[in-house]
């Protein structure tokens, strides 16, 4: 998951639920980003992590954020200390892309973190983390992620969400399951409606304005899987990357001739 605060909609959004207002004139983020191996290696590929000499840069919403990885479950009472973090792709960090474990690893711009025992489960909260020695023959004047955090430009108090790294709230999945069993899983662009329980994944919660912190009713839309896919341009370019592009392939084989019934819109732009 991620923590974040954004100015405009996300100022809004965090009135409207009670947070304190914040200055404008900072444009600094609290940022933290759960990564498994695959997950990271994907983020590499699609330029979403870049390695630099001054730290670990994360790109989100359009702009680059500097900071490091850690592993935020880590056996601290086995070893009697506390994960390193890291800031440059560095022989930990290598392993992490080859996918040599199953660990999460963590991406973060904070001062301090909070860590779990991977044996006890026990939460150690704000926590200060040293560098990793690598790391430390390769960067000079940091020591710990203190150091780090005052090479960034915060110059004001940050609130942060949870969101994750899509910018979807923590809950989501929960929410969208909600909504669309609220419309008994019929689409509300072509009408047409899951034959089979399985088949209910080929439904989706869409997000009407684009904000997907805003989860009121009015701003969802339950949609089919083909009919999402050509709501802009946006879910195009989504809906073409493999995955996204079988689970619609399957889809339209599936309900190809009830889409031609029923006259969906899309039908002969998928089918070309």
């Amino acid at each position: 998951m991620s923590e974040l605060y954004k100015f405009g909609i996300w100022g809004k959004k965090l009135t409207e639920w009670g947070f304190p207002a914040i200055s404008e004139k900072s444009g600094f983020q609290s940022i933290r980003v759960d990564f498994n191996a695959r997950e990271f290696q994907q983020a590499v590929r699609d330029g979403k992590i870049r390695f630099s000499g001054d730290g670990i840069y994360l790109t989100h919403e359009g702009r680059e954020w500097k900071g490091y990885m850690y592993m935020p479950t880590y056996k601290v009472s086995r070893y009697n200390s506390m994960p390193r973090f890291h800031l440059t792709n560095c022989e930990k960090i290598q392993e992490l892309f080859s996918g040599g474990h199953g660990y999460y690893y963590k991406w973060s711009n904070n001062k301090l973190n909070d860590i779990t025992d991977r044996d006890t489960r026990e939460i150690y909260k704000n926590q200060r983390l040293q560098l990793c020695s690598h790391c430390r023959n390769a960067i000079a004047g940091i020591t710990d992620t203190e150091d780090f955090f005052k090479t960034l430009d915060t110059d004001s108090e940050i609130v942060t969400l949870e969101v994750d790294i899509f910018g979807y709230v923590k809950d989501w999945e929960k929410i969208s399951r909600a909504y669309r069993k609220e419309k008994d899983y019929i689409c509300e662009s072509c009408g047409i409606k899951p034959i089979m329980e399985f088949d209910k994944r080929y439904w989706h919660t869409h997000h009407r304005n684009g904000d997907k912190t805003n989860n009121k009713s009015s701003n969802l839309e339950c949609l089919c899987v083909l009919c999402h896919s050509y709501k802009d341009y946006t879910h195009e370019e989504n809906f073409d990357k493999p995955r996204m592009k079988r689970e619609l392939d399957s889809f339209v084989n599936q309900y190809q001739d009830k889409l031609d019934e029923i006259n969906n819109p899309y039908l002969k732009q998928y089918l070309g």
